[in-house]
C-alpha cells in the first residue's frame, strides 16, 4: 500500500529535526546562511527592465547615491588643485578596479545589507551603479586635464609670439642706434675734415 507524500512530511521532520518550511520556495535564497550563486546574465531579458525591478528606496543604493553625489561634487571642487586631484582620480582608479572584488563579497553577503540579491555574476549590476558614475567623474578630470593642457600650449604659443616681437623690436632699436652712431661719426668726421680744410686755407693765406 502506498502512502501519500503529505503523511510522510511529519515522520520526516520528526526524524532529520528539519522542518520543510526551511526549504527555500525561490532558490536564489538560502536561509541557512551559507554563500549563494550570484544571477546569471543570460536570467536578465533587458537592462531597463532590470533597472525596474530593482528596489532604488532601500537605504545602501541611497547611501551610494549620496556616495556618487559627493564624488561628483569633489570632481568640481577639485578641479584647480593638481596634486590632489591627482590623488583623487588615483582613488577613483582603484575603486573602479576594486569593483570585482566587492562584486564578488556582495554576492555573497547580500543579505547583511539588502533585501534581494541583485549582484550577477558577471559584474552588470556593479558596474552599472557603482563603476559607471566612478568613470564617468574619471572621464571629466580628462577631458578637464586635456582642456587645460590645450590652454598651456596656446600660452606657451603666445609668449613665444611675445618673445620673437620684443627680439625683434630690440634688434631694429640697435640698428637705429647703429645708424645713429655712424651718422654722428660720419657728421663728426667731416666737421673735422671741414675743419681741416679752413685752417689750411688759414695758413696758405
Amino acid at each position: 500500500m502506498t502512502l501519500p507524500i503529505n503523511s510522510l512530511i511529519p515522520v520526516l521532520n520528526h526524524h532529520l529535526y528539519i522542518p520543510f518550511t526551511t526549504f527555500p520556495a525561490n532558490m536564489n535564497e538560502n536561509n541557512f546562511g551559507g554563500p549563494i550563486k550570484p544571477i546569471k546574465v543570460n536570467e536578465i531579458t533587458g537592462l531597463v527592465e532590470y533597472l525596474q525591478s530593482i528596489d532604488w528606496t532601500e537605504p545602501w543604493f541611497v547611501g551610494l547615491a549620496i556616495f556618487h553625489i559627493v564624488c561628483a561634487i569633489l570632481t568640481v571642487v577639485l578641479r584647480r588643485t593638481g596634486v590632489v586631484q591627482s590623488v583623487y582620480f588615483a582613488v577613483l582608479i582603484v575603486l573602479v578596479f576594486c569593483a570585482e572584488y566587492i562584486n564578488q563579497w556582495a554576492a555573497s553577503n547580500w543579505s547583511l545589507f539588502s533585501k534581494q540579491q541583485y549582484f550577477d555574476s558577471n559584474g552588470l549590476f556593479i558596474s552599472v551603479v557603482f563603476s559607471v558614475p566612478i568613470l564617468i567623474n574619471c572621464l571629466v578630470i580628462l577631458i578637464s586635464w586635456l582642456w587645460d593642457v590645450g590652454f598651456l600650449i596656446s600660452d606657451v604659443k603666445q609668449l613665444k609670439i611675445k618673445q620673437m616681437r620684443k627680439l625683434a623690436e630690440k634688434r631694429k632699436q640697435k640698428e637705429k642706434q647703429n645708424g645713429n652712431q655712424e651718422d654722428e661719426n660720419k657728421s663728426g668726421d667731416e666737421q673735422k675734415e671741414g675743419k681741416a680744410e679752413s685752417e689750411e686755407e688759414k695758413k696758405e693765406k
